[in-house]
């Protein structure tokens, strides 16, 4: 093949490299998806059956068609170090690792199969008299990699609906209790 036409060729392709990962630097580092719902229950029912990771499986889109499910649960609720771990559909072992435990929810780290930890959590405040906003958040840190910051634009719409489905079971169930 005649070099003057792979040189151009190739000055293409680095360019169009080069303005990707440009323009993918512009773009944050750190995702957030959250999801919300409101429940007509009390705010202190509301988080111990959040802080019960016993009764996850009964409410949690992450851990429908789970194998193997281990929870491995403080003696106290509102204790840190609570565990579920689990195997999915795709045969990779999960995580979920109680980090924090306030008034307002409750703090975890999320493995999911290979991928980096992301931090979780839930919200629970009281916002209307007659019903209590629970939010449900993911927080991912991306790498410089720009297929990594394009997939933090697309993140949201991935986990978002399991997130949303999971906060309606949840709220089904403290509300039919």
């Amino acid at each position: 093949m005649n070099l003057r036409l792979i040189k151009p060729l190739l000055i293409g392709i680095l360019g169009v490299l080069s303005v990707v990962t440009l323009i993918s630097l512009l773009l944050p580092s750190q995702v957030m998806t959250s999801k919300w719902v409101q429940v007509a229950a009390g705010k202190d029912t509301i988080l111990n059956n959040i802080r019960d990771l016993n009764q996850w499986k009964d409410w949690n889109g992450l851990l429908t068609n789970a194998r193997d499910i281990q929870v491995v649960q403080k003696t106290s609720l509102t204790d840190t170090g609570s565990r579920i771990f689990w195997t999915d559909l795709r045969d990779y072992h999960n995580e979920i690792r109680v980090t924090g435990n306030n008034e307002k929810g409750l703090v975890t780290n999320l493995y999911m199969g290979n991928q980096r930890p992301m931090t979780s959590g839930f919200s629970v405040e009281k916002r209307h008299p007659d019903s209590v906003q629970v939010v449900w958040y993911i927080v991912e840190n991306l790498k410089w990699y720009p297929w990594e910051k394009f997939y933090g634009m697309m993140s949201g719409d991935m986990k978002g609906p399991v997130m949303q489905e999971s906060l309606y079971q949840l709220k089904k169930r403290l509300q039919t209790q």
